[in-house]
């Protein structure tokens, strides 16, 4: 198989499967190529070829996570995203390790494992959010004087000042 018709495959199992839930042993079995020969056929590693993926936004509806091996960045990004949305919703201040376990199928040694302290895991959420220009996290990030909240840029800045104003 060529690279692009295995690209093709990764694209159809990423849509079945969830993206968190690809791994490079599944996908050479499914496109019929030696698992150590995956670098040389694609031309890039796995984790690279699931970032590309990722930038071409190869997204699927919300898939729940294997329990068995997953990507560890790819698992990390997921509770990321979980607990991003969450605060969205439920809000910044009232997320809790064990919440967003349950949200992103993880136990909440895992949670910890890959972020530490709630402090640590908020800091990440509040990167993501201005990464993302998410003024919801943003405002409330303010309201509690958060850095990585002061530093968004600008504009940013004054639509979540807007937001805590309308409160």
């Amino acid at each position: 198989m060529k690279r692009e018709e295995i690209k093709e495959v990764a694209v159809c199992m990423v849509k079945g499967l969830g993206l968190i839930n690809l791994s490079r042993r599944d996908l050479c079995e499914r496109a019929g190529i030696p698992d150590g020969s995956f670098p040389h056929v694609m031309g890039c590693n796995f984790s690279e070829f699931v970032e590309e993926l990722k930038l071409e936004n190869i997204q699927e509806v919300a898939h729940s996570v294997s329990k068995t091996r997953a990507n560890p960045a790819l698992r990390k990004d997921n509770i990321l995203n979980v607990a991003v949305a969450m605060a969205r919703v439920s809000g910044y201040n009232k997320l809790t390790r064990d919440k967003i376990a349950e949200g992103a199928g993880v136990s909440t040694g895992l949670v910890t494992s890959y972020f530490g302290t709630m402090g640590q895991l908020k800091t990440a959420i509040m990167r993501r959010a201005v990464k993302q220009g998410i003024a919801e996290i943003i405002a409330q990030g303010l309201a509690n004087g958060d850095d990585h909240a002061k530093n968004a840029p600008a504009e940013l800045k004054a639509e979540a000042a807007t937001l805590l104003a309308n409160y």
